[in-house]
């Protein structure tokens, strides 16, 4: 009898042990489900709210280029026009003037005037590049080279290994590209102090991939400040926009050198 009770008291002990511990472990596995619950809400909830910031980005970036491109086309439409009209007019009253005097007056007036109409073209083709609406991503390239080196061939190196991939590229995606490359040409310009700016373009594992370089002076790249002057903030929203990525190396005294990959098939962001 003693022994038949010790033996109940022994398996009820066990069967407690087991139910704690089918207990413990539910609880343990509904702990790490609920657990694993909020997480997957807090990334959806992250991924909608960078999702929301990038469709803004986008707005914000596409107003600015409609804006630019009707600036653009007004500065070489109405003033451009405007002072071609005007050197007709000057050149018309210098051969009326050289009838009668054997020094033209007007010589001086006509070169202000075509570096004027010469920097208002520069001015509408940065602001909406003529070349990639029309030819597409390779000419508007050239358009660019053409624009810098100003007679300075030297200055510039621009080589396309993925023309196919470049002028298949959307509109957006080619445009942002341009933008991105036309920041960084300032830079160099202003900051720089480099004689030689080098891009190139190619295929990389099905990625089309940029490379931009200078033989500046470089700079910290852990300044932050720095970098926020010289527009990689603006660089990087504009990459962002187009689910690009980017690679920085650059230091004192040692140029400065970006690559820049993109997808030219997926994951090229809004259009």
């Amino acid at each position: 009898m003693q022994k038949d009770v010790g033996d109940n008291i022994y398996l009820l002990v066990i069967m407690c042990t087991v139910g704690i511990a089918l207990l413990v472990i539910s609880f343990v596995i509904l702990f790490i489900r609920n657990q694993n619950k909020l997480l997957k809400q807090r990334e959806n909830s992250h991924q909608t709210a960078m999702d929301h910031q990038k469709n803004l980005l986008h707005a914000v970036i596409h107003s600015q280029e409609e804006e630019r491109k009707r600036i653009g086309q007004d500065l070489h439409d109405e003033v451009g026009g405007s002072l071609s009209n005007l050197r007709m007019l000057i050149n018309r009253l210098d051969n009326h003037i050289g009838a009668e005097s054997s020094e033209p007056k007007g010589g001086i007036y006509k070169q202000l005037i075509d570096k004027i109409i010469d920097d208002v073209r520069n001015i509408s083709h940065n602001l909406s590049p003529p070349g990639l609406e029309l030819f597409g991503f390779s000419e508007a390239l050239e358009d660019l080279k053409a624009t810098i080196s100003k007679g300075q061939d030297s200055l510039i190196s621009i080589t396309n290994h993925a023309v196919v991939a470049t002028d298949a590229l959307p509109k957006h995606v080619a445009l942002a590209l341009i933008r991105v490359l036309q920041e960084l040409v300032t830079n160099t310009l202003k900051h720089a102090k480099a004689n030689y700016i080098g891009i190139s373009l190619f295929m990389k594992n099905d990625l089309l991939s940029i490379h931009y370089s200078d033989n500046g002076i470089g700079f910290d790249i852990e300044d932050k400040r720095l970098k926020k002057g010289m527009g990689m903030q603006n660089i990087e929203s504009r990459l962002m926009m187009i689910n690009a990525r980017y690679s920085v190396k650059t230091t004192v005294g040692k140029g400065f050198s970006m690559f820049i990959y993109i997808d030219p098939v997926k994951d090229i962001g809004p259009n």
